[in-house]
């Protein structure tokens, strides 16, 4: 097998995201899109117009596709262990979306099946993935800076005003399904995987919104090295303006983009047909809605072909280490050190949903190890499960699931 035959269950905003983002997965010569399942007509229609593609409304039908060699889950995380084990049961390889599940019961299920059936079980998508976060892990492991002392992170964004209908936020909880595992994984990496312990807040602090919005986590590593996550999705502050408003995606952040999207809630009232509406006009496939024919812009996520692209950035993060200190630069990473500053260019690489593709190819095509397994998302999503634990319990929460990075 020279091409790895790619179905998507689920045609949501993430495949918008997937489809758009340029370099993507479209760009690879050995990957072909051959089937895609969702209940949307409209979507399927797109979908095989596009990829010319078998289309399903049924998941079941999907998994049995002898066209069919790997899946993507994309579908929301209360459904992605139940459409993973229905893949690998009909013997196909799977990416899943963060969080890989919602339990920890689900996800041995999910590690056993794949282990039990010799398939590849990759958990996705997080910033760990990018370039900038694993040329840190490259000069941390390098020992030119000696060893790691100490990692933080900060992000401040307006994640809680944005087109959420109340019960994905409520699925969610918030903020730490769909945000924190990107902090998590990116700290988990950095500090070399092994968490001991986790201590954390949340905070709800907008009865208009579900779902926890922010939280401050400290994590120790076995070997003793702290990290803190900060992450506040209510944002008024935007943490973009500390590196020269370069967004998540690596684009231009418009620095009115919290006051847009409060002042787009506030329109609509909470109507949650309203935030329908428009969270749909940005699922693959959707017709412009003549209502909110701007969110997606308003939201940041549009952008011409010619805006110039830097590295993505999640936040603020800071390593230090006993002889110098690292962050982030739009294009590369800035070194701290005895002899002052100095910024480390990053070559071209594959980032995102591209480099997850890519991965999944090597292991199933070439053999080589999924570095970023069902494993690995297991314990990150122990870490998340542990900041809500140590929040009601106001203790420190020991894990038990935690693996080491990648080499």
């Amino acid at each position: 097998m020279e091409t790895l035959r790619l179905g998507f269950i689920g045609l949501g905003m993430a495949v918008t995201r997937i489809f758009t983002e340029r370099p993507g997965i479209t760009d690879l010569p050995h990957i072909k899109l051959t089937a895609a399942a969702d209940p949307r007509d409209d979507a399927l229609a797109q979908f095989q117009e596009e990829f010319g593609a078998e289309g399903y409304n049924d998941v079941r039908d999907l998994v049995k596709s002898p066209n069919v060699d790997a899946v993507y889950v994309a579908t929301p995380p209360e459904m992605h262990a139940e459409h993973a084990l229905l893949a690998m049961e009909h013997g196909k390889h799977a990416i899943v979306e963060k969080p890989i599940a919602l339990t920890i019961d689900d996800c041995e299920r999910m590690n056993e099946a794949a282990e039990r059936r010799g398939l590849k079980l990759l958990a996705g998508h997080t910033h760990s993935f990018d370039p900038p976060i694993r040329k840190m892990r490259e000069i941390i492991r390098g020992g030119e800076l000696g060893a790691l002392r100490m990692v933080n992170t900060w992000n401040f964004n307006e994640f809680m005003y944005r087109p959420w209908p109340s019960h994905e936020l409520v699925t969610s909880r918030g903020i730490l399904f769909n945000q924190a595992p990107h902090q998590v994984d990116i700290v988990r990496l950095l500090g070399g995987g092994l968490v001991r312990t986790v201590r954390a807040m949340t905070g709800v602090w907008d009865d208009f919104r579900p779902g926890e919005g922010a939280y401050v986590c400290y994590l120790e590593f076995d070997d003793g090295v702290p990290a803190t996550l900060v992450y506040n999705g209510y944002g008024f502050f935007d943490t973009a303006e500390l590196y020269d408003w370069v967004g998540e995606g690596g684009y231009y952040r418009d620095p009115e983009t919290n006051r847009k999207m409060r002042t787009n809630l506030r329109q609509v009232s909470g109507d949650e047909s309203a935030l329908e509406e428009q969270k749909n006009q940005m699922r693959y496939g959707a017709r412009q809605s003549e209502n909110y024919p701007e969110i997606w812009n308003i939201w940041g996520r549009g952008h011409a072909a010619t805006d110039r692209k830097h590295q993505k950035f999640f936040g603020l993060t800071v390593a230090s280490c006993e002889k110098g200190d690292l962050r982030q630069s739009a294009d590369g990473i800035l070194v701290y050190g005895e002899e002052g500053r100095r910024e480390v260019a990053i070559e071209n690489a594959m980032a995102g949903r591209q480099a997850e593709v890519q991965e999944l190819y090597e292991a199933v095509v070439h053999e080589r190890p999924v570095s970023h397994d069902g494993r690995w998302g297991e314990a990150t999503l122990e870490v998340c499960l542990a900041m809500i634990q140590s929040t009601e319990e106001r203790r420190e929460i020991e894990l038990s699931h935690q693996v080491p990075s990648w080499e």
